[in-house]
């Protein structure tokens, strides 16, 4: 009867690691914390050891990193005890993972070679070449890709010697992603298309939207726009299949910055790269709902969580109050007892009701808010491009029609001059929608971005003029990341004011400071004209 018990424990817990690997995290804490409560019942160390290493890992999945690391050291000390070292390399390579989503990449390093270590130790050749691979990964992150490489290339290796199917798989991806990072693509392509392969023979289609929109993250680096748009667009259409926000953040992220590419490109027309810019904004917004949804459902999890712990617990200590009664009351009171907990339950089921229908209203508003935004920005960018754009095309057109009649009666000077104007709209159109398309990418968000860009053009302009330009920004606040309005607003009114400072100042030093005070950005347009009379100045809509 104990073995039949213990069977049941380890199906449970295998249960729960089923889940897990599904990504259905409540059933899968559900069925492990059935697992660890017939482990403690029956003594099993190694079972109870095993259990908190999964709870441990569906709070990490869920971004509760503090209780992972609590479960992770509870499994750590009774596999101590009972010397079950495999549970302890489980238990390092998962700390190292907490340690890569913080990106404190020595510490997860260290976490990884104790666990290659003790597999090295009882030899676990496929725990080996899943340690060799996910150090490989961090080697990736610090930028050592030399190094990566040959972790990876080892694990490789050693998987085909193995035949481990999921290892081979995993060292493709591993090798494809530092490639990736590395900047060659080539190299990498070849590598997440071999693991690309080998995973839909496997089914699991998470890791084949990552795969496809690291694809077209390439593609949109090699300007392979139409390759790109058809990876990404897998990524999205499998994203949403499977509910997954965070791939479907990361997709439309990318597809942001792919439509961001075309609105840059020159071989498109004014026309195409106009919609590409405000498909490009349409697509960040959605990256944006989407990383605010992500952080919501993590929420939601941990609430539903709790909610679910709660009623487990609260099923667990009426089931030992009835069994208890059965012993010492009568018959009636059991009755009357079983009428209260019925009560009790009631309440709670409407409490959790009440809980999810306000959740759902909250998230039914911020998305409507979030639609909203999207429509405003929307119709901001189509009136800039209208009157930005539109106008300086009409006034194209008006010149090239005059520039005809000034043809048939042989006008050269006014041909010539008609010329010019045209030259000159068409490329400060080109100037116009280039600031609108970087304005909207997303990958421009930092400080230091907005900066070096003030930079380019305040040299461009004053180096027609022989003005110095000195640029003064501390390292501290460089990395500060802005809103895109923000980002906008501070652009234009600084590129105006470098633009004057150049056109009237008779200057020969121009100087753009940024400071951090109180909290506060403070931005600076200087120079060492001649100045003017503030009391004189006529108010504009500058």
């Amino acid at each position: 009867q104990i073995g039949y018990k213990k069977g049941a424990g380890y199906a449970y817990y295998s249960m729960g690691v089923s889940k897990v690997w599904n990504r259905d995290f409540l059933v899968a804490m559900e069925h492990t914390k059935k697992g660890l409560k017939i482990g403690e019942e029956t003594g099993d160390k190694k079972l109870i050891a095993s259990s908190y290493v999964n709870i441990g890992v569906v709070y990490m999945e869920q971004y509760n990193f503090p209780e992972a690391l609590k479960n992770f050291q509870i499994a750590l000390k009774k596999a101590e005890e009972i010397r079950a070292k495999q549970i302890m390399a489980w238990v390092y390579v998962n700390t190292g993972g907490i340690y890569e989503a913080l990106e404190n990449y020595t510490e997860a390093l260290k976490n990884n070679f104790t666990a290659l270590k003790i597999n090295e130790e009882i030899g676990d050749k496929s725990g080996i070449a899943a340690n060799y691979s996910t150090i490989g990964f961090y080697y990736t992150y610090l930028g050592k890709y030399s190094e990566a490489l040959k972790y990876q290339f080892i694990s490789l290796k050693k998987s085909e010697e193995i035949k481990d199917s999921s290892g081979i798989a995993l060292s493709y991806y591993s090798i494809g992603y530092t490639y990736h990072q590395q900047g060659s693509y080539p190299q990498a392509l070849k590598y997440y298309f071999l693991y690309l392969k080998m995973y839909k023979a496997f089914g699991n289609r998470y890791t084949i939207g990552f795969t496809y929109g690291f694809i077209g993250q390439i593609y949109t680096k090699q300007k392979k726009y139409n390759e790109a748009s058809q990876y990404l667009k897998k990524s999205i259409k499998i994203s949403k299949e499977s509910d997954e926000i965070y791939l479907l953040k990361v997709a439309y992220q990318s597809l942001a910055e792919l439509d961001s590419a075309r609105a840059a490109s020159p071989i498109n027309s004014f026309q195409k790269r106009g919609e590409y810019a405000i498909k490009a904004l349409e697509y960040y917004k959605l990256f944006i709902i989407n990383r605010d949804s992500l952080k919501i459902k993590v929420n939601a999890q941990k609430i539903l969580q709790l909610e679910m712990q709660y009623a487990f617990d609260k099923k667990e200590a009426a089931t030992r109050a009835e069994q208890l009664t059965k012993n010492i009351l009568t018959i009636a009171e059991v009755k009357r007892h079983k009428m209260i907990r019925n009560f009790s339950f009631a309440g709670i089921a409407a409490i959790l009701l009440l809980s999810g229908y306000g959740f759902q209203r909250y998230r039914s508003r911020k998305k409507k808010e979030s639609q909203q935004a999207l429509l405003s920005e929307r119709l901001r960018i189509s009136s800039e491009l209208h009157d930005e754009v539109g106008a300086t095309l009409s006034g194209i057109a008006m010149y090239s029609h005059l520039t005809k009649e000034q043809l048939k009666k042989g006008q050269t000077n006014e041909i010539e001059k008609s010329l010019n104007i045209m030259q000159q709209s068409s490329t400060q159109m080109v100037d116009k929608l280039s600031d609108i398309v970087w304005l909207i990418n997303p990958e421009q968000d930092s400080l230091q971005k907005l900066v070096t860009r003030l930079e380019e053009y305040a040299t461009d302009m004053a180096g027609i003029k022989n003005i110095q330009v000195k640029i003064s920004v501390p390292d501290k606040i460089a990395e500060i990341n802005l809103p895109v309005e923000s980002r906008r607003n501070i652009y234009l009114f600084c590129k105006e004011a470098i633009n004057n400072a150049v056109k009237y100042s008779n200057a020969t030093h121009l100087e753009l400071t940024v400071k951090e005070i109180h909290g506060k950005l403070e931005f600076s347009v200087s120079d060492n004209g001649k100045g003017f009379d503030a009391v004189m100045v006529r108010r504009g809509n500058g």
